[in-house]
């Protein structure tokens, strides 16, 4: 990719200055904190404007053992100077070194919401200094991100104030629409990141700031024409390790992310959350491990993402080209903000509308994979959007193996005319039917505002049902879908990989009929393959099967079924009873919704 090779080329000239810069600050003194006591004073680093790292003052107030577990102790501290007294602690402040008598003690990371005074809790150096030592993935090796588990946002009227949080680390995002934002946030909480819009792009204009104890500290999610970072503060560098931010981003262990400088426009005071308001300049290295104590990075190693294009077309086609982190759980919700996000910028935020969407997925170890559908109406547009980013998350999240997708192509066609119908009934050309015969179908659609058409195809009857009733079934591609669920469930158990791809597949069009023709036989599914019309004496033999779930039983079996193109997004079904060998009327129609039973009176 062209984005990822511009990138690459800036970081080595950029290494060896950090490298001299990490060398010094490794000849600092560290203090533990069983030599700390109450009342002892000392400075913290960070930045407040551009890329200047100013002091504050600290006053160690204690220490809290096993704070959030065993061997887990926290720092409790008093910040002051700067401009702390009237803006509190300061989202983007975590991973400020703490200095006391000259010495490291640890990295702000920790505070309390709605907390009058700056009153913090800082991570002891000694718990940060131990991810340095920790294993890394190796660039040819990257796997996608495991994230805790998620819990639900907890809204302002749910925060309870004696809880001390991470202080939440701002997101800079650009090219995300504003429509996006109140999904993103919930999703961003429950990780303690707080979206910030703008900035969240690389600028090289900007001043180039040395990696150095203080400093600002860029994660990248997303970029190119859509971009994300997070930005805490570098707390201690050792030749080209460093570690950062005090507390996890995801908790995702050992990981691979980009890591840049970052430049601070001005902080911004709020009453909930002052922040500051950042922007990433350069690329540097990789963040290599997320874990409790807090990030570590590598000046100069690589990190990959997976490359995104994004085309809309309408009477115009733009396309976007992006790179976003692989993560299991939040990589699928960023991929489909930039889609909604490309579609509203390009098109329109709502309204009628018909979408023709794809999707392109290249796979470690599976074919490639494609799928396209269309969905029209009302909720035409976010139909297209859900269903166009759905295979992405159920292949992301799902439980048998971690699928690395090495890229993504979406296409999304808009047309603000609405080519929607309902299948209203079919008609028989015959009412008598006899093995072999060949049954014209005639389906009437109604058209959404437009004159009704007509849909023309044939069943053919199997010459060995000499006698006995089948059922015709007409349906749109999601009325089919529910009928099939319940006829066979097991069908729709996804056991592996290759099975979700497979099913994903074989998912019908929403401007396709499908014709089917069952038959009240018995058959089964071996491991959710269906096998219609078997003898009895077969039926009965799986049935005594060794192993469990393997063999489930179906006592409707299909014998013929059939797609047949239309030019409208479907809804609804009709059903018809065929009676076969039958000398009298051999045509029943399913009843339509019963009538309300007047009451008594």
């Amino acid at each position: 990719m062209r984005l990822g090779h511009q990138i690459r080329m800036g970081i080595c000239a950029i290494a060896i200055v950090a490298l001299t810069s990490g060398t010094l600050w490794a000849q600092t003194p560290m203090m533990g904190v069983s030599e700390l006591s109450r009342g002892m004073r000392g400075t913290g680093r960070t930045v407040f404007h551009g890329t200047q790292i100013d002091t504050f003052g600290v006053e160690i107030l204690g220490v809290l053992r096993n704070t959030f577990g065993p061997k887990t102790d926290i720092i409790l501290a008093k910040l002051s100077g700067a401009t702390l007294e009237k803006t509190g602690g300061i989202a983007g402040m975590s991973g400020s070194p703490v200095y006391v008598e000259g010495k490291l003690i640890g990295a702000v990371a920790y505070g309390w919401s709605f907390s009058i005074e700056p009153i913090m809790g800082i991570t002891p150096i000694a718990e940060m200094v131990e991810i340095m030592d920790r294993k890394d993935l190796a660039a040819v090796d990257e796997r996608p991100i495991r994230v805790r588990e998620s819990r639900e946002h907890e809204g302002p009227e749910r925060i309870e104030v004696g809880d001390m949080q991470p202080v939440k680390t701002p997101v800079y995002m650009s090219g995300f629409v504003p429509e996006i934002l109140p999904d993103l946030r919930d999703h961003l909480a429950e990780f303690g990141l707080m979206p910030v819009q703008g900035g969240g792009g690389e600028d090289q204009s900007l001043p180039e700031a040395t990696l150095e104890p203080g400093a600002a500290l860029g994660v990248q999610l997303v970029r190119g024409d859509f971009n994300m970072t997070a930005i805490g503060t570098l707390t201690y560098i050792d030749g080209d390790k460093l570690v950062g931010f005090g507390h996890p981003m995801f908790s995702s262990g050992a990981t691979r992310l980009p890591m840049t400088t970052a430049f601070i426009h001005d902080v911004v005071a709020s009453q909930f959350q002052s922040f500051k308001l950042g922007s990433a300049v350069r690329q540097v290295g990789a963040i290599t491990q997320d874990r409790a104590p807090g990030i570590g990075g590598v000046i100069g190693a690589r990190a990959e993402m997976m490359p995104t294009t994004i085309t809309i077309s309408s009477d115009r086609t733009r396309s976007f080209e992006m790179e976003v982190l692989r993560n299991r759980d939040f990589g699928p919700i960023l991929l489909q903000s930039a889609v909604v996000s490309s579609l509203i910028s390009s098109e329109k935020a709502r309204g009628q509308a018909t979408v023709q969407s794809k999707l392109r997925l290249k796979l470690s170890g599976y074919p490639e994979f494609s799928v396209s559908n269309v969905y029209a109406g009302a909720r035409g547009l976010g139909e297209g959007v859900l269903g166009v980013t759905r295979p992405i998350q159920l292949l992301a999240q799902n439980p048998f193996e971690d699928v690395r997708i090495e890229s993504a192509d979406f296409e999304l066609a808009v047309d603000n005319d609405v080519e929607a119908a309902s299948i209203r009934s079919i008609q028989l050309d015959r009412s008598t039917f006899e093995p072999g015969d060949e049954v014209g179908v005639t389906v009437e659609l109604s058209a959404y505002l437009k004159p009704n058409v007509t849909v023309k195809t044939s069943v053919r009857i199997p010459e060995y049902v000499r006698q006995g009733t089948l059922m015709l079934r007409v349906s749109s591609a999601r009325a089919h879908a529910a009928q099939e669920s319940k006829r066979t469930p097991d069908r729709f158990r996804v056991r592996d990989v290759g099975r979700l791809l497979q099913i994903l597949e074989e998912e019908n069009r929403n401007d396709e009929l499908i014709v089917t023709l069952l038959a009240n036989r018995a058959g089964a599914t071996v491991d959710g393959v269906e096998l219609s019309s078997l003898p009895a004496s077969v039926v009965s033999a799986m049935k005594t099967s060794r192993r469990s779930g393997s063999i489930r039983p179906v006592n409707q079996s299909v014998i013929e079924e059939k797609q047949v193109s239309t030019s409208y997004v479907l809804s609804g079904q009709q059903t018809v009873s065929l009676n076969v060998g039958s000398p009298g009327a051999g045509i029943r129609f399913s009843p339509g919704p019963a009538s309300p039973t007047p009451k008594k009176k």
